[in-house]
């Protein structure tokens, strides 16, 4: 498959083309989920594939209802329609009205300076009505509303990539004002009181941030949270009854890695205090929200594939669980009397509004998906694989006899330092809708399984995680073999796609087929070629101490150079087929890397739609490495499908015997 930049196959017929893929309902999403100061309304943004439209929960009733705004667009004046799409930002105000922040973006996504902001609320016959503001100066924004009745409404927004602004509208009388601008790039939002002082986080160039307050009538800014010139200092959330904040630190990406930790501080009470409850050793637990009297705090935590709830009493330090079901929870949350409200997803269930109810912590009610989505998604299972050095935890999709299906995909995740986690994936579920097993291993290097199975990897990228994935792939691949079924497909995205690469260079009769999005080629390419925030990572990640800067030498982290692990040098001993896709558009890791890789296989013999599919979209790179794009998805789907057919292994001459699978 020879790709073109926009995503559709060119060039010569490919031993994949005519492989049947069955079609798949629309893959739904909810993102920018936001809640009002009250808790009484929810709003966020919905999509199917690349319709998008706006929801608005009423959250006072026992049961939260739902109702869909203007069909994409909201209505800003007499014929004329703002649209909405996935860049908006919408914020629920405690009547009832939305606020709608959306920048200008040109055809391919990329702000173009400016932006609007938009007032809508339910009209007559579901439509939405309302009036907007032009803002001048904005790359991305969001609005902010304090408690209290009349509300004070603030916009954020980011000028440049040194600088942005706090205005400050007034919906009663329409004007939008700026109010000041300071350096760095703001996010998130929390209210010491009913419009005066407002926190946020300030993060600079080197993502590093400081929690500052900002007072609205003095026009002024100070820092309030910070602890060193390398952390990431944050304010989550803020008691107003006592003014207790709660707060986090650690190094950039600290939360993933289960680093974070968790501090309250209070007025007139000196230093922040780290409760032990809430900094337990690989806890990994992340601030939520307050209840409405203070006295308790809601976190979540990551336990291996799956997240939990749980509530932390001040008064005596302790933490209680919430009773959820499997899946993943995550912020926005809000907490109003007896019901707390939160993101939730699961394998089977898009991401939706969930609601438990305290007291007692039980009666979860996840909403199960949007009414115009009519779809029975596939579920999955977590188990324990053995491996090398203990057990491995897995998403496995395929039901109680997943081995023994026809096709099977083992799938490695990016980061390196990431994890799978147990939610909605689009991609698994065009797989698994296709009949084709899937393996989704959390081997060493993934995150929520303690301090050890995380570090294994630092320093040593291609080391542990590939001895964990070869050792997966041979407990299936043998049994398979002996009952007659192909061996699996490696599937892998950003580092996985390197490791599933460097997988099938090392072990190539493990494999019946390989695909790689995104893929880099080694890691002393990509600490040469990234951008700088991703240079800093590697140089991280790839020094043994896992410190904040690399060591002397040659190498990213001051290592020994290992032609093993760079795939350049290690792919003549690729045999499997391998399907290779990239991003034109790829902000993480150029699309040299897999054009360099295309040109080494064409050198040593590899024929282009024969055992070598290559594919460039004209999209970014979390993009790719998910397989957003219909067409990218079902390339990977059919290719999986395709693999371990009648079409033989490579000649002792590097030549592709067999004829193309057809139907």
């Amino acid at each position: 498959m020879n790709g073109t930049a926009n995503g559709t196959a060119g060039g010569t017929a490919d031993s994949t083309a005519d492989v049947a893929v069955p079609a798949l309902p629309g893959i739904p999403s909810r993102f920018g989920l936001a809640f009002s100061a009250s808790g009484r309304w929810a709003a966020c943004l919905s999509a199917v594939d690349d319709h998008v439209t706006l929801e608005r929960w009423n959250l006072a009733r026992a049961v939260p209802s739902r109702r869909v705004f203007g069909g994409g667009s909201v209505a800003s004046g007499p014929g004329r329609r703002e649209p909405v799409d996935r860049h908006s930002r919408p914020l629920p105000l405690d009547d009832g009205r939305l606020l709608v922040v959306r920048p200008e973006v040109d055809a391919d996504g990329t702000p173009i300076g400016h932006g609007t902001v938009v007032a809508a609320q339910a009209g007559h016959g579901g439509t939405t009505v309302g009036r907007s503001w032009w803002v001048p100066s904005m790359l991305s924004g969001y609005a902010l509303a304090s408690p209290g009745s009349p509300q004070t409404v603030v916009l954020v927004t980011l000028e440049d990539e040194h600088r942005s602004r706090i205005w400050e509208l007034s919906l009663a009388s329409g004007r939008l004002e700026p109010v000041m601008a300071v350096p760095g790039t703001l996010s998130g939002g929390v209210w010491l009181d009913a419009g005066r002082t407002l926190f946020l986080d300030q993060a600079a160039a080197d993502h590093r941030a400081d929690g500052i307050a900002v007072d609205l009538r003095e026009r002024s800014w100070r820092r309030v949270w910070s602890v060193a010139a390398t952390t990431a200092d944050r304010i989550v959330a803020c008691d107003r009854r006592s003014g207790t904040l709660a707060v986090t630190t650690g190094l950039p990406g600290a939360q993933w890695t289960g680093s974070l930790r968790i501090g309250l501080w209070s007025p007139g009470g000196g230093r922040v205090r780290f409760p032990a409850a809430l900094n337990r050793p690989g806890g990994g637990m992340v601030p939520l929200t307050f209840d409405g009297t203070g006295a308790h705090l809601l976190v979540s935590e990551v336990s291996g594939a799956v997240s939990r709830l749980l509530v932390h009493t001040r008064a005596d330090d302790r933490v209680a669980p919430v009773t959820v079901p499997p899946g993943t929870v995550g912020p926005p949350a809000s907490w109003t009397g007896d019901r707390i409200h939160l993101r939730f997803s699961a394998p089977h269930l898009p991401p939706t509004l969930a609601t438990a109810h305290r007291p007692p912590l039980a009666g979860w009610a996840p909403v199960r998906r949007a009414p115009d989505v009519a779809a029975d998604w596939w579920h999955a299972e977590l188990v324990e694989l053995p491996g090398p050095a203990g057990p491995i935890e897995a998403i496995v999709y395929g039901g109680p006899r997943w081995r023994e299906r026809r096709h099977l995909v083992l799938a490695l995740h990016g980061g390196p330092l990431s994890a799978w986690r147990f939610e909605f994936d689009p991609l698994f579920q065009h797989l698994a809708a296709a009949g084709i097993a899937v393996v989704a291993p959390n081997q060493r290097g993934s995150t929520g399984y303690g301090e050890r199975h995380l570090r294994a990897v630092i320093g040593d990228w291609g080391g542990p995680d590939l001895e964990d994935v070869v050792h997966l792939a041979r407990g299936i691949a043998l049994p398979r073999r002996d009952a007659g079924l192909p061996e699996p497909v490696v599937l892998g995205g950003s580092y996985g796609a390197y490791l599933a690469l460097l997988a099938a260079c090392h072990s190539p009769g493990l494999w019946s087929g390989c695909a790689a999005l995104a893929p880099f080629t080694s890691a002393d390419d990509l600490y040469r070629d990234a951008p700088g925030p991703v240079r800093d990572r590697v140089a991280r990640l790839t020094r043994p101490g896992g410190g904040t800067e690399p060591d002397g030498g040659t190498e990213p982290g001051g290592g020994t150079p290992d032609a093993g692990r760079d795939v350049l040098r290690a792919c003549a001993a690729l045999t499997a087929p391998l399907l290779l896709a990239h991003g034109t558009r790829d902000e993480v890791i150029p699309v040299a890397h897999s054009r360099a890789l295309r040109r080494r296989l064409l050198e040593l013999g590899r024929t282009e739609g024969a055992g070598l599919d290559y594919l460039e979209v004209d999209d970014g790179h979390t993009a790719v490495v998910q397989a957003c794009s219909p067409v990218l998805r079902t390339a990977v789907v059919r290719f999986c499908l395709a693999a371990g057919g009648p079409w033989g292994r490579p000649g002792k001459g590097g030549e592709w015997n067999g004829e193309h699978l057809r139907g």
